[in-house]
């Protein structure tokens, strides 16, 4: 039983799972006129976990071919899991992220669906639509921070004080994902070959992938410093300094890495900026 429940979670990813939670916490509660975490948004977060889940799973399920070369430990092609089980635990996931949406409101059943409709085309696609796949994965990651807001858009707690911060964190993180999924393909360049994958890498090299990814990765940073410069009410730009600024030193140090350990560095430095913006706001 514990070796299963340990493959379920290595299919879902429970450390983007984490992430995409706290996310949902954080944009409502830039959204919010208290720093209080209201019930929609631990609905919310709850939901963005089981679609998420649902689509790491999923992902798994189509990249089985190219996971035999890349990544030949993980649960599918390590045979610790039959590769229909895991389609049928993905669906679940999804209806049930669905489910949980429906009791928010209208505004986020909508952008569940969107993103389960998103998630399950990059699955099945993403090998072949060159940098289409890795802006979809992008801009996933930034409708994080939106369905917290709008789990409490409809409630007497909605102020747009903080909207401006808000969109800097969503374009911030759009252009940081983006750079990390040109990373990852960059990793996955040896498998994806043989399954002849499209991927930007693959079609244009991955010298200039890395290029690509290093500016938008530089994009990111830039963004991140948008609050240092601006007045916002209420919001500790100190606080944010003393998180957002090593979190960019991370950034940069990770483009000097292998890409596998570059795409990890990413996403530490990813949770820090999450961080940086939490108590940037509740201070």
């Amino acid at each position: 039983m514990k070796n299963k429940i340990k493959t379920l979670l290595e299919l879902a990813r429970p450390r983007n799972m984490a992430i995409s939670f706290l996310g949902v916490i954080v944009g409502m509660l830039l959204a919010s006129k208290t720093s209080a975490i209201n019930i929609n948004a631990i609905s919310a977060a709850i939901s963005t976990m089981l679609i998420l889940g649902g689509g790491n799973a999923l992902n798994d399920y189509y990249d089985y071919h190219a996971d035999k070369i890349n990544r030949p430990k993980r649960p599918i092609p390590s045979g610790r899991i039959k590769r229909e089980t895991v389609k049928q635990l993905s669906t679940l996931m999804f209806l049930a992220g669905i489910l949980v949406a429906l009791s928010i409101n209208a505004y986020c059943l909508l952008l569940a669906i969107a993103n389960s409709t998103i998630l399950i085309a990059y699955a099945k696609y993403s090998k072949k639509a060159i940098l289409l796949s890795n802006t979809a994965v992008s801009y996933l990651s930034a409708s994080v921070f939106v369905y917290g807001a709008l789990s409490i858009y409809q409630t007497n707690l909605f102020n747009p004080t903080w909207l401006g911060i808000l969109a800097t964190l969503i374009a911030s993180s759009f252009f940081m994902t983006l750079s990390r999924e040109i990373i990852k393909d960059m990793e996955d360049v040896k498998g994806d070959h043989k399954m002849h994958a499209i991927t930007l890498p693959i079609k244009i090299g991955v010298h200039k992938a890395k290029n690509t990814a290093i500016l938008s990765g530089l994009m990111s940073i830039a963004i991140s410093l948008i609050p240092l410069f601006t007045k916002t009410t209420g919001f500790n730009t100190t606080a944010y300094a003393l998180f957002i600024i090593p979190a960019n030193l991370i950034f940069i140090s990770s483009y000097f890495k292998t890409p596998s350990k570059s795409q990890k560095h990413i996403v530490l430095g990813m949770t820090i900026s999450l961080i940086a913006f939490l108590t940037g706001r509740i201070l």
